[in-house]
This record gives structure tokens, C-alpha cells and sequence, in this order.
């Protein structure tokens, strides 16, 4: 994986590199800072080359039938693809199924810490927050915390699979205890599983829609290739609709109402999803080797700071608690070390005390870069 230029990135207008000063060293967004594939590139390419910017829906057409070969063959799940909807977002689709299923005063479950804009999406359509908290020792789920906190009045599990920001990948024991949850009180079960293709070789990555024919029918499943290949700014997602219900209030509404994906972003997609897998392992054997890198620093040199090292995604979730940075050690970080985390309390109000979340799919000079501004303002404290 070659070294990418400090100026280069700085030139970048994408959000991760232009929000903060610019004598900041920006791990927070979950871009990456390396460029994508090759074959994603030169798909796009080929697309502007060609002057084929008429309405073209020739590559979308094709991703619901790439998407289900993909996931069967990567992760054993069989689906249908008549189920499959293309989308601009993986939070579109989070939307889209929370807005159809519930109604103001609902409850949605969140297993916290948890990616921050699944509260906003249970605020805007109303719904409660059912917290049910992961157990801090490991983040693993605790089956009777999530069976007490189920009332009457819940509607729908959100869940992040795999998990954002712990890097857990959810054992078969912990889903199945969800897929038990879900069919005894009758739960939609909406399964974000965009970080699926960052599995590493400790953890493994299983749809939730593949573990029975109940959940399968219960469960709406959202991804992309923009995380794993890093054209977020592309606006391709799909989702696989196993509900009924969701499915048809989403036929019922006009198709204009949600927007369409562009003719590149589909062609990326495309690209990456049938050509892209040399470089996909490639990319993931860097993050693995700066997942350890930074876990051997820490260790060595910030042992007061705790690290559960991720078997999923590029973002550490680091606890920050014992190294004297107090309850939101990402502000301190920025003011102190010049280092742009994520706060952890945006994660969760009680679970992300104490934790920022630190994004490490860089070259290794900048992620060195980093963890030495952090040693040295840990130091200073």
C-alpha cells in the first residue's frame, strides 16, 4: 500500500480533511485515506470517456442480482433478488424502514455504543430509545439486559452489524439470542452491515437475514460498497426488504420521493463488487497491519489507555478513561494534540464517557503521526 502525501490529502475538499485547522491530523469520519481501487476509477472513467451521461440505468440494474451472488458467496447467505432495492444511502434505507414500520411513541432498540445517526433517525420519526447498553468487558450482547428492556410498545431492533464503533462481529450465539428477542415480540429487525467486507481473519462477518427463514422475513438488510471502498461521496446502497409489511408501504410511495442513484456511483459499485476483490484484500491486510501497529504502540506506550482491537472496520474505540482526559477525551485531544477523533459520547450519552473513536485506515507514517501527538498531550497531562 503506497504512502500517500500529507499535501495531497490536505488539497482534498471531502469533509474528513476540510473541517478541521489545518495543523490538525483529522481519524475521525470513517473515510479512508487511501485512494480507491483501480477498477473503480477507471469505471467511472470509461462512463465520462464514453460521454454516456444520458438516463443510463444499465449497471443499477444489475447490482441487485451482483449484490445477492456477492453475499452468497462471501458470507453463504442465499436471497432473493427480486427483494433487492437500490438506494442513494445506507441511512436512506435506515430511514425509509424505520419511517414505515413504526409510529410516533414506537420504541427502537439500540445496542450502545452505536453509530451516532441512528439517534437522530429515532428522534425525527418520533420513536423512543430503548438503550440497551453492551457489556463494556468485550461489548458483547447481554441476551437478558435486551429481553428486559422489550415492551409493548417496541417496535423495531437497530442494529449495526458489524458493530460501529466497537469492531465487534456479533457471534452466531449473540445474533441467534436477537433473532429469539425479535420473533417472540414480533420485531423488525433493521440490520446496517456496511462494514461486512472489513472483516479480518479473527472475526467473521454473518448476515442476520441468513440465520433462519424467520429473520430472513423480519429483517430489512442495508449496504454498500462505499465504505469497504471508499467512494461514499458515489451515493450507492442497496437494501434487501425480508419484511412484507416494509415492503409493500415502500411500493406504496411515489419512487421520485427517494431520489435515485447516479450513473457513476452504480458503475462503481458495480465495479467494485465484481472486479474488486484483489484489491479489497489488499486494503484489508493494510488496515489489519495498522489495527496491530496501533495496538502494539498503545500498549508500549499509552498502556492507561484501553483498546479492544476490532475484528471488523478501520475505527478503534478507545477508553480513554484512565489516562486523565476526563469524559470527552476528544475535545481535549483536539485542543492539546491537534488530533481530530470522534467524540465517544456522541456514540452513546452514558456508554461513551470517556471514549473517542479513532479511525486508522491511513498510510503508517500519518496513523505514527497521530499516536505520537497523543503520547506526547498524555504526557504533558
Amino acid at each position: 500500500m503506497p504512502d500517500l502525501d500529507l499535501e495531497r490529502l490536505r488539497s482534498l475538499t471531502c469533509i474528513k480533511w476540510s473541517y478541521f485547522d489545518g495543523d490538525v491530523l483529522p481519524a475521525w469520519v470513517a473515510d479512508m485515506d487511501l485512494p480507491p481501487a483501480d477498477v473503480v476509477l477507471d469505471a467511472g472513467r470509461a462512463l465520462f470517456d464514453r460521454g454516456d451521461l444520458g438516463y443510463n440505468f444499465a449497471a443499477q440494474a444489475q447490482l441487485p442480482e451482483v449484490f445477492a451472488a456477492r453475499q452468497e458467496r462471501r458470507f453463504g447467505w442465499k436471497l432473493d433478488h427480486e427483494r433487492v432495492r437500490v438506494i442513494c444511502d445506507v441511512m436512506q434505507g435506515v430511514e425509509m424502514a424505520v419511517w414505515a414500520h413504526t409510529k410516533p411513541g414506537d420504541g427502537v432498540v439500540l445496542l450502545t455504543p452505536v453509530y451516532h445517526p441512528f439517534y437522530r433517525t429515532i428522534a425525527k420519526a418520533g420513536c423512543r430509545l430503548v438503550d440497551v447498553p453492551l457489556e463494556a468487558d468485550g461489548w458483547r450482547l447481554n441476551a437478558e439486559r435486551l429481553e428486559a428492556a422489550i415492551d409493548e410498545g417496541t417496535r423495531v431492533l437497530l442494529l449495526c452489524n458489524p458493530h460501529n464503533p466497537a469492531g465487534r462481529t456479533f457471534t452466531r450465539e449473540e445474533l441467534l439470542a436477537m433473532a429469539d428477542v425479535a420473533e417472540r415480540h414480533d420485531l423488525l429487525v433493521v440490520s446496517d452491515e456496511i462494514w461486512a467486507d472489513l472483516t479480518y481473519t479473527e472475526g467473521e462477518h454473518i448476515p442476520f437475514a441468513s440465520l433462519s427463514e424467520d429473520a430472513a422475513s423480519r429483517t430489512i438488510t442495508i449496504t454498500a460498497a462505499s465504505k469497504a471502498f471508499n467512494i461514499a461521496g458515489l451515493r450507492t446502497a442497496v437494501m434487501h426488504v425480508g419484511h412484507d409489511g416494509v415492503r409493500a408501504a415502500l411500493k406504496a410511495i411515489p419512487q421520485h420521493v427517494f431520489g435515485g442513484v447516479s450513473s457513476p456511483g452504480a458503475e462503481a459499485t458495480l465495479a467494485a463488487w465484481t472486479k474488486g476483490d484483489e484489491w479489497l484484500a489488499s486494503t484489508v491486510a493494510h488496515l489489519a497491519a495498522n489495527r496491530d501497529h496501533l495496538a502494539t504502540r498503545l500498549a508500549e506506550e499509552l498502556p492507561s489507555v484501553g483498546y479492544r482491537v476490532p475484528e471488523a472496520t478501520y475505527v478503534a474505540w478507545l477508553d480513554f478513561r484512565g489516562a486523565g482526559f476526563g469524559d470527552n477525551p476528544a475535545k481535549e485531544l483536539l485542543e492539546t494534540a491537534r488530533v481530530g477523533l470522534s467524540t465517544g459520547t456522541d456514540f452513546g450519552a452514558e456508554t461513551g464517557k470517556g471514549f473517542a473513536r479513532l479511525n486508522f485506515a491511513t498510510t503508517r507514517p500519518i496513523l505514527d503521526a497521530i499516536i505520537d501527538r497523543i503520547v506526547a498531550a498524555a504526557t504533558r497531562s
